[in-house]
């Protein structure tokens, strides 16, 4: 794919990417692709939730078509293109990718980073979204939380309109996925003691900065 002006949605994976995309597709009419074939699974319900353009030889033409070209990333940064970067506490992102990869990858390994992404702060170290020309950073948790807010921001930074407030409720699309888009849960079962102690050493700055050490 080889598209020259667009903005990449990057984040670690499992920190909200999928989220942000229904957010697009739904507040903004805004649809996006991905740079992984396949993205979700074949799941054509999620994909609608979501706003996915599936990999086909027409894809360079429907993005431009959308009038703002989204494509989403978990890639260390690799270019100066715009890109809106959303991050997430780093404990609750590492124990839902352990999940994500079925637990066949031990959580020690997903906190050491030895697997293709690397460890959570190096992943937000890379994109730097404090520093980055052209980035806007965004919070799962504000997301979540503070969605109206949320969708302002991102209207000014993209220069698009917001049609409506109103996004599909996240454990309504999780029922009908339960792998991109899974229920709550809670980080603190799985992450505790020395695992926890570990994680913190590895990412202690990080964590600091982004206020959830």
């Amino acid at each position: 794919m080889d598209i020259r002006d667009f903005v990449w949605l990057a984040s670690y994976p499992r920190s909200g990417n999928t989220y942000l995309r229904t957010i697009l597709w739904h507040a903004f009419g805004l649809r996006s692709a991905s740079i992984y074939p396949n993205d979700l699974g074949g799941n054509k319900v999620l994909e609608e939730y979501v706003g996915h353009l599936e990999h086909n030889p027409k894809l360079k033409e429907q993005l431009q078509e959308t009038g703002v070209p989204l494509i989403k990333t978990h890639e260390h940064a690799n270019d100066n293109r715009p890109a809106i970067y959303i991050i997430r506490d780093g404990r609750a992102a590492c124990v839902s990718l352990w999940e994500f990869y079925n637990r066949n990858l031990s959580i020690e390994a997903v906190i050491e980073g030895q697997h293709h992404f690397g460890t959570w702060a190096d992943h937000v170290k890379s994109w730097d979204p404090w520093k980055r020309p052209n980035t806007l950073l965004l919070e799962y948790e504000q997301l979540r939380d503070d969605l109206p807010a949320a969708l302002n921001t991102i209207s000014d930074f993209l220069d698009v309109e917001i049609r409506t407030t109103h996004i599909p409720n996240r454990d309504t699309i999780a029922s009908v996925d339960g792998k991109w888009v899974k229920k709550k849960t809670n980080w603190r079962a799985h992450l505790r003691g020395s695992k926890l102690k570990r994680f913190v050493e590895i990412n202690r700055d990080i964590l600091r900065k982004t206020g959830h050490l």
